[in-house]
């Protein structure tokens, strides 16, 4: 079932939760995703706001999951995008 996610450190929880429902360790994460242990870390916490959307999608991906863009009546595009880069709008 699709989840939504409108912060990273939302992003980061989903991540965490599937990569342990898993059975994955943040280093087998790391290795599948041609990223650093640390890098995980990171965006599992949150703290990766600016993280390079390349290598985030490596760690998606190495879950087998995938990222859906949808229409939000709270906010445009821009703004989400602003959040997610960590600038202010």
């Amino acid at each position: 079932m699709p989840r939504t996610v409108s912060s990273i450190v939302a992003l980061g929880a989903e991540i965490r939760a599937e990569r342990q429902s898993r059975g994955l360790t943040q280093a087998e994460l790391a290795r599948r995703a041609g990223v650093s242990r640390a890098f995980v870390i990171d965006v599992e916490r949150g703290r990766r706001p600016g993280a390079e959307l390349s290598r985030t999608f490596a760690v998606v991906r190495a879950l087998g999951l995938a990222v859906a863009l949808t229409p939000d009546d709270e906010s445009n595009f821009d703004d989400a995008l602003d959040q997610l880069l960590g600038e202010e709008p």
